[in-house]
């Protein structure tokens, strides 16, 4: 086992994610992303105000094939010219993992390739790791033993986490959320708000709109003297002050800014406490890796990096494309495991392996 992360030696890999909604396939060259394609079913969930997973399973299906042959097409290689395949196995939606992982497993048996099956919150935690086709990235350099031991913080719809990673593949969850992550709190709110499906984005745009401190609201967990998320408490604030402030305005559009905009604080300071106490409790940290959906705010990311900053760590954080679900970051976490000679070479074992939907790290 290689327990030195380097990217002297470049597999080619081809990686797959269906974790929920969207479908993806990526091509590899060590940590360089060759090619990646994302088909998205956002819009088909939108009508029913969220993901329905029989319907994300069909689609994941019926798409598939189609953005295999297009990474392998933009990629400009035939799937015999690929070392590895790499693939989601949890967490995620139970029906649309198997997709994926039954996809990805007939690959690597039909073409007699190793497998490699990856935890899709392993991807999203080093997707700033990911560096494009000419190597150029936040952390280029060979040697990333360096940025270890480091804090990931994981934020996205199911998962709000804070890990203590003492390096590549070995880690230990510091706080997890108690009920509703992050991003589910962002889309039930942006449900009572008639934001659509996903609510989050918009109440993040709605926000840079409104001013601060104008409505007041509970900032989750402050006092909890633990390193745990809980986002359920704000959620129901929410909708007691969504009733409140109908019944005092004639509008929406005379409140909702100011709303989203000290929601918003709320949900930041939230992360700030915890993200700061998580710090002063490792003095030894050297990185703060962050990663997951919610990423997707500019402004978090902004709030986050001052936190890391400020206390001299180095910040690793994906590039706006890889913010989400998508298969470059499980083909960049399966090279990590090639790297540690995590790989499934034996047909039989390969067939084997089954989803885990409540897979943790």
């Amino acid at each position: 086992m290689n327990n030195s992360i380097s990217n002297t030696k470049k597999p080619k890999i081809i990686a797959f994610d269906t974790s929920c909604d969207d479908t993806s396939c990526a091509v590899l060259e060590g940590r360089n992303v060759i090619s990646s394609v994302v088909s998205s079913q956002v819009e088909i969930h939108a009508q029913w105000g969220g993901v329905v997973p029989d319907i994300a399973r069909r689609e994941h299906e019926k798409n598939i094939p189609t953005v295999y042959a297009e990474a392998l097409r933009k990629a400009k290689i035939k799937i015999e010219d690929v070392d590895y395949v790499a693939c989601t196995y949890g967490p995620g939606l139970a029906i649309d993992l198997e997709i994926g992982l039954g996809f990805a497993k007939n690959l690597a048996i039909k073409y007699d390739k190793p497998f490699i099956p990856v935890n899709h919150m392993e991807g999203h935690m080093f997707s700033g790791l990911l560096l494009n086709s000419k190597g150029s990235g936040l952390f280029p350099k060979e040697n990333l033993d360096l940025l270890f031991p480091a804090l990931g913080l994981l934020i996205s719809g199911k998962h709000t986490e804070i890990i203590y990673i003492e390096k590549i593949g070995k880690y230990e969850k510091l706080g997890e959320t108690l009920d509703d992550a992050v991003g589910e709190a962002f889309d039930k709110v942006g449900r009572m708000l008639n934001f659509g499906y996903p609510g989050g984005p918009t109440l993040c745009e709605f926000a840079r709109k409104g001013k601060s401190g104008v409505i007041d609201f509970p900032i989750p967990m402050q006092h909890s003297n633990d390193l745990n998320f809980s986002y359920s408490g704000i959620k129901t604030a929410a909708l007691y002050k969504c009733k409140e402030l109908r019944e005092q305005y004639s509008k929406d559009s005379d409140w909702s800014y100011d709303f989203c905009r000290c929601f918003l604080d709320a949900i930041i300071e939230s992360i700030k406490i915890k993200l700061v106490a998580a710090i002063n409790k490792n003095p030894d940290i050297k990185t703060i890796f962050v990663g997951g959906g919610v990423f997707n705010s500019e402004e978090i990311i902004r709030k986050i990096g001052t936190i890391a900053r400020s206390n001299g760590l180095q910040y690793c954080y994906p590039d706006i494309d890889y913010r989400g679900d998508n298969a470059a970051m499980i083909g960049l976490a399966g090279y990590f495991n090639i790297l540690q000679g995590n790989i499934i070479e034996d047909k039989k074992e390969i067939e084997k392996i089954d989803r885990e939907p409540r897979l943790s790290l």
